[in-house]
């Protein structure tokens, strides 16, 4: 059964500032997940919080996309809107770079062809996510003027995330899809898929079946389509898989706060799992860009002032301080460079 809700509580963190720059300073933040049964390597929450060192003018939450080459130049970009004025945290999501789980590849459990381990993987990520803002409010530094970014996998979650959580305002879906059955069968992730199912260790017949399985996807969908909340929860008359599909989620979104960024090149996810929830985002500002998947992280500066845009930072000064290079200084015992 699918369950994104947690115990909500004073969360006690660790923190300690690693680095800083002129106008910022960057702190790794670890405390206990909220999530009931973390997998052993996933049990403490890790962000990389951008403070500014001066008024704080917005909050932003930058959510990375599988694997650990993306979430470097994510990191980049908490540093220049931190500069800029924005609180930028940017979370670990469990199965991810420093939280990977015993025996797993990076991200494998968010499209494993079992239904318990696929529920598993998004109910502790999205409680992580809204942990991080319960910790972020906590320590008074979410702002209404907020958005929530993600990349790839991470505008997955924040799709889902931004339909049961009313704190967040603002969201920007970066190279992102849906209909997690073609991106099993499709992306990068079939191989090992077709491996599970070969060596037999599939064992709902629905998933061993390709066929099958997208011809009832495309039947039970215009019915998701229509649900409440409440009712894609806790129904029992659709396959699985929906409960955790940013697809069965985006008509319930305010698409007047939502922006969709599509890579025309995109060779990573399958045209079959972009274009749906493309078209679902009907109403948000869409825009189509002549990029690859992962081609535009290099020139990540052009999102960060698209996201001062969104945040309603439209001085100068926080502009240029985007583009400005960053001189990054180590932290010292007696807090010098």
């Amino acid at each position: 059964m699918i369950d994104f809700s947690y115990e909500k509580r004073e969360i006690e963190a660790q923190s300690g500032c690693m680095f800083k720059g002129k106008h910022y300073r960057c702190f790794y933040v670890k405390f206990p997940t909220l999530y009931k049964k973390p997998v052993e390597g996933t049990e403490m929450v890790e962000l990389y919080d951008f403070r500014p060192k001066d008024k704080i003018r917005a909050s932003v939450i930058i959510l990375h996309g599988l694997g650990t080459r993306n979430i470097e130049f994510l990191l980049w970009m908490g540093t220049h809107l931190a500069s800029a004025g924005v609180n930028a945290v940017v979370p670990v999501l469990p199965g991810n770079f420093t939280r990977i789980e015993n025996g797993r590849m990076h991200g494998s459990r968010y499209l494993w062809p079992d239904y318990s381990i696929v529920y598993d993987a998004y109910q502790h990520a999205i409680v992580d996510i809204l942990s991080t803002i319960d910790y972020i409010q906590q320590q008074d530094r979410w702002r209404d003027n907020n958005c929530m970014m993600g990349y790839c996998l991470g505008g997955m979650l924040a799709t889902i995330v931004s339909c049961l959580d009313n704190r967040i305002n603002q969201k920007i879906l970066m190279t992102t899809g849906g209909n997690i059955p073609r991106l099993m069968f499709e992306s990068g992730a079939r191989s090992f898929v077709q491996r599970l199912i070969h060596d037999g260790k599939v064992k709902d017949p629905i998933l061993c079946n390709k066929e099958a399985l997208y011809d009832l996807y495309e039947i039970q969908l215009p019915k998701v389509k229509k649900m409440s909340l409440e009712e894609l929860i806790l129904s029992k008359d659709i396959n699985p898989l929906f409960k955790v599909d940013p697809l069965s989620y985006a008509h319930l979104l305010d698409k007047s706060k939502v922006s969709v960024i599509e890579a025309l090149f995109d060779k990573t996810l399958p045209v079959a799992s972009r274009k749906p929830l493309y078209k679902e985002m009907k109403g948000a500002k869409r825009y189509i860009l002549p990029i690859s998947h992962n081609i535009w992280l290099p020139f990540e500066f052009l999102l960060a002032r698209y996201i001062l845009h969104k945040v309603n930072i439209y001085d100068r000064q926080a502009a240029s301080r985007i583009l400005t290079k960053e001189v990054i200084y180590d932290v010292m015992e007696d807090g010098h460079k």
